[in-house]
């Protein structure tokens, strides 16, 4: 498991250590993406929080670190349940995703089996940085979008809040930077 807050290279490293490793790489965003499709907001509103609607945004950073927190917490039961269900069929993968929490990597990670590592940003420019260049406004020499600097804001608030659980946990803790090293650094700090 490769977790991390949002922009800090957890796709693009987690298929870069999948096609090293020969396996494939699954986001834990197909599983929201499911279970928003399967319900509805009336009916299970923790999967519905973390919509991007300018409503949601307006409430500021901290309101959207605690969606943010909540959603990750509503999704571990069905993550774990993902999770149990494709090892039981004896598939091997590298599964990363921001709504993957400490607690649950700790919990998968007690067999000896699973290994979880997660990817720390201490600089909030950077996670801007990164948004930016990903929807291409940087090359466009654009400014960030008032959602942008929102997003960037919780993502590294995120962020600290998973570096300190993981930590807490002993969980592994692995810079960001530099990238094109990230790929090495996880697959050391896995074991």
């Amino acid at each position: 498991m490769i977790g991390g807050t949002t922009a800090v290279g957890k796709s693009t490293t987690g298929a870069l250590v999948a096609k090293r490793l020969g396996i494939a790489c699954i986001s834990a965003d197909s599983v929201w993406k499911a279970l928003m499709a399967a319900t509805t907001p009336e009916e299970h509103p923790d999967f519905h929080h973390f919509e991007p609607t300018p409503e949601v945004h307006a409430k500021g950073t901290d309101h959207l670190l605690q969606l943010h927190i909540a959603v990750a917490n509503a999704m571990t039961p069905s993550l774990d349940a993902f999770l149990d269900w494709e090892l039981h069929e004896g598939n091997r993968f590298v599964f990363q995703g921001a709504w993957i929490t400490p607690e649950l990597a700790a919990k998968r990670c007690e067999s000896g089996f699973e290994r979880a590592v997660f990817i720390d940003e201490p600089d909030e420019r950077e996670i801007l940085n990164s948004m930016m260049e990903r929807s291409g406004r940087k090359a466009q020499g654009l400014e960030p979008l008032p959602r942008q600097l929102s997003i960037s804001a919780m993502a590294w608030r995120y962020g600290d809040w998973l570096r300190k659980q993981g930590l807490k946990l002993g969980l592994p803790i692995v810079a960001a930077r530099p990238r094109e090293t990230l790929s090495d650094r996880i697959i050391a700090a896995a074991g």
